[in-house]
């Protein structure tokens, strides 16, 4: 994580969206440069994981992060004039079942109708 905060850090991006992160479980880890939150599966490593690594200058602007499961995460942080929701999406592949894309598609309409529009 550390050389892709690195070459984050050559650009003028300060958040970005990450996905395969591969980790179970989720949190958080603070290291000098960056941040990283992350959402991973429940109970096993080696597939899927979203997250978001912000730049320091950034830190400090988090509002919420929310891990909702191993393929979606969202991003609250304090914008200028409004605040800002990003929402991490990894979407299930071709090789899935309709049920398994039919219930990533529900979880993600969840995530934006829970999402603050104005505030």
């Amino acid at each position: 994580m550390a050389e892709l905060a690195e070459q984050i850090s050559k650009t003028q991006l300060e958040i970005l969206a990450i996905q395969e992160i591969r980790w179970s479980g989720t949190g958080l880890i603070k290291e000098q440069n960056y941040t990283l939150h992350y959402s991973g599966h429940s109970s096993k490593t080696g597939e899927a994981g979203t997250g978001f690594i912000l730049l320091k200058k950034m830190q400090n602007d988090v509002i919420e992060f929310e891990p909702y499961n191993e393929g979606l995460c969202k991003l609250r942080v304090k914008g200028k004039c409004k605040n800002i929701t990003l929402i991490n999406v990894y979407d299930p592949t071709e090789e899935h079942t309709e049920k398994i894309k039919e219930q990533f598609y529900d979880n993600l309409q969840y995530l934006l109708v829970k999402t603050p529009k104005m505030i």
